[in-house]
């Protein structure tokens, strides 16, 4: 669904409603549940992979597991950053996940369209959060940019993974020139 569409849905969340927004090819669902935990219409994220419990991951999963595809396909990583980007802007990733589908990672946590779709979500956290509706400010325009930054990092190949994890982890900006579109 394309960001804004999607943005307007989750704001009708009731509190505590749980919602199964995407689901993978492979059987991932992709789930949303209303927490209110940072500011009203908060929501936290979850991943449902087939035979496993249902666990709510964070900005940092995908932050690794770009930078574990970039490391084990970098052509392939290359083309789910592009694809990442258009998220970004607002496309659809069901569009955009027949794209990717077939990329192959030697070394991955998530396939490709789970981490379109869940990025496309923790997006969207950010906005609610952090723009004018959001109980929060940023300095990032839009505030999902603060996110998108971290992945662009990633994808600059310009730094270690532990510095980009701690930068998040700690809730640091990015450097600036990471605001910019790849």
């Amino acid at each position: 669904m394309e960001m804004n569409k999607l943005y307007k849905e989750l704001r009708t969340l009731n509190p505590s409603e749980h919602r199964v927004v995407y689901e993978g090819r492979k059987g991932t669902q992709i789930t949303v549940l209303r927490t209110d935990k940072i500011c009203p219409y908060d929501f936290a994220v979850g991943l449902k992979i087939p035979e496993r419990e249902e666990f709510h991951p964070t900005h940092i999963r995908l932050l690794f597991d770009l930078y574990i595809k970039n490391t084990s396909n970098q052509t392939g990583a290359r083309e789910l950053f592009a694809a990442l980007e258009k998220v970004f802007e607002g496309l659809d990733p069901e569009n955009l996940s027949p794209d990717i589908s077939n990329l192959k990672f030697p070394m991955q946590l998530d396939d490709p369209e789970v981490n379109l779709y869940y990025s496309q979500l923790l997006m969207i956290e950010q906005d609610f959060n952090y723009g004018p509706e959001g109980c929060k400010k940023s300095n990032f325009k839009p505030p999902r940019n603060f996110f998108m930054s971290f992945i662009r990092w990633i994808a600059s190949e310009d730094s270690e993974i532990d510095k980009i994890i701690f930068n998040a982890v700690r809730n640091y900006p990015p450097p600036s020139k990471y605001k910019r579109k790849l």
